[in-house]
């Protein structure tokens, strides 16, 4: 059972997280589990959720995922760290990002919006490669108040003036085994 402070604290991030896609149960287009999360049960829900309250929410002001979707800007808000919705889609001009590097996140949308749907990247790694860099850029222009991220709970941070990319928390990946 969750303890009620984080349900009362954290009640409108909290009722989506249960409802998310990777806790989601049920028949049809709700059985789908993000690869992921594919060894959540029930029981870990509350585990995991006190996880994300306390290591998270508590921490970051907000979060942000750099990733692609046709017709975006490359940037998007997230409910959580970890999340696998896509959330809100958001200019760098929100964040009033300096114009080199929101021009490098247009730029790298751009080339991959050239893709036709079910089109192959030719250049995957190269092009996550780019957006893993752009990702830490966003890191250090945000700074310690902004969770962000490229890839599901892979958390960047800035150490030492650079900004790296970690790795699943333990914790979270001992869970989804």
């Amino acid at each position: 059972m969750i303890d009620d402070s984080i349900r009362t604290q954290f009640r409108d991030q909290f009722r989506p997280w249960t409802q998310h896609v990777m806790t989601a149960r049920g028949s049809g287009f709700w059985e789908f589990r993000h690869e992921f999360y594919g060894g959540f049960t029930r029981e870990h829900e509350p585990v995991a959720w006190g996880f994300i309250e306390r290591n998270y929410l508590r921490k970051y002001r907000s979060f942000t995922r750099v990733d692609f979707d046709y017709g975006a800007d490359g940037l998007w808000e997230i409910p959580f760290s970890g999340s696998v919705s896509m959330g809100v889609s958001v200019e760098p001009e929100y964040f009033g990002m300096p114009e080199p590097l929101a021009a490098r996140i247009l730029a790298w949308q751009a080339a991959l919006d050239r893709l036709e749907p079910g089109e192959e990247n030719l250049n995957h790694e190269a092009s996550n490669a780019e957006g893993l860099e752009i990702a830490k850029g966003v890191k250090l222009f945000l700074g310690e108040n902004y969770y962000v991220e490229f890839r599901p709970f892979r958390e960047i941070l800035v150490r030492d003036g650079n900004a790296v990319e970690l790795e699943v928390p333990a914790f979270i990946a001992d869970l989804t085994r």
